[in-house]
């Protein structure tokens, strides 16, 4: 099995130890034959810790892990991007494998950086909060995905002032109220909104 590290940024560089590391701005492109565009979201509320309440969407390091074959053998790859003001994120020319956002790493309250990464309890990812490094490993991976766009829906994740982190997963939002009081999100699913966004992006129109 071959492990590849790769680095994806809008504005700063992000360094990972002892993994090989290649720097690439992203632009949204037609998925080229054997490849797919992969898009998605998050979405963070801060319930409480630091005493804070907020919402966050943009600026939230995202990092995710695929699995592919090639040549008959298994390699594995770690992306690390950013979303944009609104939450949203994209990946060009992906491998058609399984993919898994292994973790984040986002500005909350009054403490600055927090990085939640993910562990497995049998077939059950669980995200919780990491002091060091998220790393790329997975234990259990979804089924593999053969489709031109994959679509990994927006990721939800409620930290408590505990630091306990409830997460989920879900197509779309509409004035849906989750943890925070008073506030309601509206969020299309990711290819709706890259859709509207890079209309002359193919692929999107055909799904």
């Amino acid at each position: 099995m071959k492990f590849l590290s790769y680095v994806y940024i809008f504005s700063t560089l992000l360094f990972l130890t002892s993994c090989s590391t290649a720097i690439t701005q992203l632009q949204m492109q037609e998925s080229e034959a054997g490849k797919s565009l992969l898009v998605g979201a998050v979405l963070v509320e801060n319930n409480g810790l630091d005493d804070v309440y907020e919402a966050i969407k943009g600026n939230i390091n995202v990092i995710l892990v695929g699995k592919h074959i090639e040549n008959g053998e298994e390699i594995i790859q770690g992306y690390r991007l950013e979303t944009d003001d609104n939450g949203y994120y994209y990946l060009p020319n992906v491998p058609q494998g399984a993919y898994v956002l292994k973790g984040i790493e986002v500005n909350m309250g009054y403490s600055g950086r927090m990085l939640i990464t993910s562990r497995w309890d049998g077939p059950r990812q669980i995200y919780i909060p990491e002091s060091r490094l998220i790393d790329y490993v997975v234990r259990n991976w979804p089924e593999e995905i053969k489709n031109q766009v994959i679509d990994m829906g927006i990721t939800y994740m409620k930290v408590d002032p505990s630091q306990q982190i409830y997460t989920d997963n879900f197509s779309s939002f509409k004035e849906n109220s989750l943890a925070l009081k008073n506030v309601t999100h509206t969020m299309p699913n990711p290819i709706v909104y890259f859709r509207q966004k890079y209309p002359e992006i193919k692929c999107l129109q055909d799904r």
